[in-house]
């Protein structure tokens, strides 16, 4: 019976270590995956012609842009099912906040962060 008992426990640790290896290999898998994405999208609409400044939303599925297009800035009024040209700015008119935006944190920063919250157990006190 003492044997069946020692059995299982170390048939539970070894389930233990197994599920905790496919977390850790879930976690790596999903840190890459998305660098990968973002790498991906940040080409896609990167540095183009075409960047939204600014929006404002005036109601549901209503807003205003402020749009650059090359170097001009238009202010279009975008709807559910279509886009009116409201006009356009010139950039001396605009106002540019400083850096307000600020860059997201990486994975790896995030996990160390978690890591250092985690309590630890010294077994020599």
């Amino acid at each position: 019976m003492f044997l069946l008992s020692i059995g299982n426990t170390t048939d539970n640790y070894l389930r233990l270590i197994g599920t905790l290896f496919v977390f850790v290999v879930v976690l790596v898998v999903a840190y890459y995956v998305t660098r990968w994405i973002g790498q991906k999208e940040q080409g896609r609409f990167g540095e183009k012609n075409i960047r939204i400044i600014e929006g404002y939303r005036m109601g549901t599925n209503k807003s205003v842009q402020i749009v650059k297009v090359g170097n001009k800035y238009f202010v279009l009024g975008v709807g559910k099912d279509e886009i009116s040209y409201l006009g356009e700015v010139n950039e001396e008119e605009l106002v540019f906040p400083e850096n307000t935006i600020k860059p997201l944190p990486e994975f790896k920063d995030i996990l160390a962060k978690a890591k250092e919250k985690i309590p630890t157990k010294n077994k020599r006190e």
